[in-house]
């Protein structure tokens, strides 16, 4: 063989090498750790987006001791706005599993999350959807998609106790999107079996005059007006509608307590109904040790805490669960590692079901009470382990 031709296989043979090692090499463990956020930080749902981002960002400092670091790795996190628009959250999702991040939660639109619970799935990567409540985000065909949050059926949990129900209409007055769908299916799943009669009335999202659906409410002559409303920035219009429109003279209300924003809004408008209000979270409902080690951080911050501050601290406690000891960020590892899983949080004892991904956790019916500095929630009762 010639001095060339031994030159040229040894090359050959040094570059197939260099093709092969890599592939060959044992996997390393990434320095950094990337968490995607997409939820709503403008539009009608920023008051969500933004109380849970705060949320999050607080737990993941405490749940890693403050070091915002896990196994060692760099926790680096990517805030993007969807503004509650199911293609922006789809070009946002897909770009950030383009670029390595594997585990991606937030959003506080049930539209935007219905979205993206199949993509995860497609993708592989684990999502812990957050605010967003239609039962459907979470099932048991995908093992992808866990929620940090609650979802509409357990909103209506407090009202298993109603009475009377038997015989009585309930009007049903929601908007015309997939949260209101989802309270739809859950009001009837409670009520139907206990003899309850419905009349739906959907309001496009883009509305701005609410007399007409306000005037047909209250011409339904129900027992009760069950209200489930996500925009901010429309309910006190919605709601002095339904008042002026004598919605609440004979029909109780029946609605989930928003954020705090609304608790002035809500306290004067629902004066003398005898209103019953659900509720998922308000500062100072959690009695536990993060509770308080929450509420002093946020004091000593000069934040406020609100309906869903709880949520994006839970999403943290389930980051920092899924990940420790997985430097890789196998997923199986982390869907295995949150199955089951039950911690103490913010709010109470939080369980995952390990079939449906859902969260069993505490809930409560409250009251607004009037005050020197305006209205403000009162506890009336907690229902343990809904799930």
């Amino acid at each position: 063989m010639s001095k060339r031709s031994l030159l040229a296989r040894i090359s050959v043979a040094t570059l197939a090498a260099a093709i092969v090692a890599p592939s060959m090499a044992p996997a390393q463990a990434a320095s950094e750790i990337k968490i995607g956020v997409i939820t709503s930080t403008s539009g009608a749902l920023k008051s969500y987006g933004d109380a849970y981002v705060d949320g999050l960002n607080w737990g993941l400092k405490y749940y890693t001791g403050g070091k915002m670091t896990i196994n060692g790795q760099k926790l680096v996190v990517t805030v993007k706005d969807d503004a509650a628009d199911p293609a922006s959250a789809t070009a946002t999702f897909k770009d950030m599993v383009g670029n390595g991040t594997k585990v991606i939660v937030g959003t506080a639109s049930s539209g935007v999350a219905l979205t993206l619970a199949p993509l995860a799935q497609q993708n592989k990567v684990l999502y812990i959807s957050g605010p967003a409540k239609n039962d459907a985000v979470t099932s048991a065909a995908n093992k992808y998609v866990f929620r940090s949050g609650n979802t509409s059926t357990q909103d209506l949990a407090p009202l298993a106790g109603i009475k009377p129900i038997t015989g009585r209409k309930v009007v049903l007055f929601v908007e015309d999107n997939a949260f209101g769908a989802g309270n739809i299916a859950a009001a009837k799943a409670l009520m139907a079996p206990k003899g309850a009669t419905f009349q739906e009335i959907k309001v496009p999202t883009s509305t701005s005059d609410f007399t007409p659906f306000a005037k047909q409410a209250a011409d339904a002559k129900g027992t009760y007006i069950f209200i489930a409303w996500s925009n901010a920035l429309t309910a006190g219009a919605m709601l002095t509608s339904l008042k002026q429109q004598g919605a609440f003279v004979k029909q109780r209300p029946i609605t989930g307590l928003a954020g705090a924003a609304t608790y002035n809004i809500y306290g004067a408008l629902f004066e003398g109904t005898n209103a019953i209000l659900t509720n998922s979270y308000f500062g100072g409902v959690g009695k536990s040790k993060a509770a308080a080690d929450l509420a002093a951080s946020f004091a000593a911050s000069k934040k406020a805490q609100d309906l869903f501050t709880c949520t994006g601290a839970d999403a943290a406690k389930m980051i920092v669960q899924a990940l420790t000891g997985n430097p890789d960020q196998n997923i199986d590892d982390a869907i295995a590692k949150l199955e089951g899983y039950s911690w103490v949080g913010v709010k109470g004892l939080m369980k995952i079901n390990p079939t449906t991904h859902s969260l069993t956790q505490p809930m409560f019916l409250v009251s607004l009470k009037k005050t020197a500095a305006g209205y403000v929630p009162q506890l009336d009762k907690t229902i343990s382990n809904v799930a």
